[in-house]
């Protein structure tokens, strides 16, 4: 169990800057998606299931790092969008993009470790023409439009959010990682300017999803045909991140894919009054918790 974190602790801790980093960093990132806990379980350990370990971890705060994050930036973004949708983006060109725009990153083992988390603001106006605009103005006739639109007013600016943490990372440090990065973002622009609206893609997944008859014999996928392409499913579906669920709520557009193997990308426009909402209310919820 993660020791619980005190905001203020976290939005008060100094991100360090990347100008000691060092140039003899590795080309792959330490990070494995594709690990489970269950690789590592000792049955030996059974009887002591129930206790509970107190483990205190430090997450600092940096931005990005080219020498050191590419490829872990790379694994995360093929986490955030899965195995589908991933192959329809070039994600060394996304995470490009997201190295050269207002970045954070939460590390636990100094600058040069691998990043557990990051968000990136990519100004969508400058890189319009880059594979990943592209490929949104492709998902849904919604955000096409709402694009066009953004392309044709000279006044108005959008932001193409990235962000994903791995799956045991605790929702505390959202806040302050939002707060740390449009800081940076008003730094960037200038004269206090922030952006009029965001682009935010996520994911959701189906409660108890299975398959039916996967690990059958096959003796009893004969039984029917049309049987063992049956999905076992509940209709309730729940969040990766807990923030989503405060986002869709402001969201201007939200739409969402249909289930892949249990998994549904969401996509939500918001402006910047929504974004700050939402953020506001996780914070209130996790002082309750």
């Amino acid at each position: 169990m993660v020791q619980p974190i005190k905001l203020s602790e976290l939005a008060n801790r100094k991100r360090r800057n990347s100008a000691d980093n060092h140039n003899d960093s590795s080309d792959e990132s330490e990070i494995d998606i594709s690990s489970t806990d269950s690789e590592n379980e000792n049955p030996q350990n059974e009887d002591k299931d129930d206790e509970e370990e107190i483990v205190n971890i430090d997450f600092d705060f940096y931005n990005g790092n080219p020498e050191v994050d590419f490829h872990a930036l790379k694994n995360l973004s093929r986490q955030l969008f899965g195995p589908v949708e991933s192959n329809r983006i070039q994600l060394s060109g996304l995470a490009d993009l997201i190295l050269k725009s207002p970045t954070t990153t939460i590390k636990t083992d100094g600058t040069e470790s691998d990043p557990y988390c990051f968000l990136s603001f990519i100004d969508y106006k400058e890189n319009k023409s880059s594979d990943y605009a592209k490929y949104l103005k492709k998902v849904d006739s919604r955000l096409s439009t709402f694009l066009q639109t953004v392309d044709n007013a000279s006044n108005k600016t959008c932001a193409l959010i990235m962000s994903e943490r791995l799956i045991n990372m605790p929702p505390e440090v959202v806040p302050p990682l939002y707060r740390i990065t449009l800081e940076d973002v008003t730094n960037a622009l200038g004269d206090d300017k922030h952006y009029d609206f965001y682009i935010l893609v996520s994911r959701k997944y189906e409660v108890n999803f299975d398959m039916d008859n996967d690990d059958q014999d096959g003796k009893d996928r004969t039984i029917s045909a049309d049987r063992s392409k049956k999905r076992v499913k509940s209709d309730e579906v729940d969040y990766f991140h807990e923030e989503d669920r405060l986002f869709e709520k402001h969201a201007k557009i939200h739409f969402q894919s249909d289930a892949k193997k249990g998994i549904i990308s969401s996509y939500m426009v918001l402006d910047h009054a929504g974004i700050l909402k939402g953020i506001d209310e996780l914070e209130q919820e996790i002082a309750t918790w």
